[in-house]
């Protein structure tokens, strides 16, 4: 059973890591990168979720850089908390075998928690996009 327990365990920490209050001034701090991005897929006819979750996958970044960074501290912690063998290579070993992976997953939950929040999420971004279209 201790693999449902690390299972729950990592989905726990990964949902954690969603910062809602960091989401807006994420795509803030991005914004004439996500109106270029939009503007290149304007032939798409995508919606602006579909957009957003497309920008997400391309830049792969996480909405919270810190908040990213001190939770796969912790995954790694507990991940290598039984390893005997020297700690800064079992750290290397584990970013070498697996940060990719929890970066993928990250950007996964991220799009997700897009479609939870798109309702209040969606006019924010539009407003911020029509708001900051005058200074270009």
């Amino acid at each position: 059973m201790a693999i449902d327990e690390n299972t729950r365990k990592r989905n726990a920490l990964e949902l954690y890591q969603i910062d809602e209050n960091s989401i807006v001034p994420f795509f803030q701090s991005h914004i004439a990168e996500l109106r270029k991005f939009i503007q290149e897929h304007a032939e798409s006819k995508l919606s602006l979720l579909e957009l957003l979750k497309q920008f997400i996958r391309i830049y792969r970044l996480p909405f919270n850089m810190q908040r990213y960074m001190s939770v796969q501290s912790t995954f790694i912690r507990e991940t290598l908390q039984e390893r005997t063998q020297n700690r800064q290579d079992a750290v290397s070993h584990w970013i070498q075998e697996h940060a990719g992976r929890h970066r993928d997953r990250m950007i996964q939950l991220q799009c997700l928690f897009l479609d939870r929040i798109k309702e209040r999420l969606i006019p924010e971004i539009q407003k911020m996009l029509d708001d900051d279209s005058g200074s270009h």
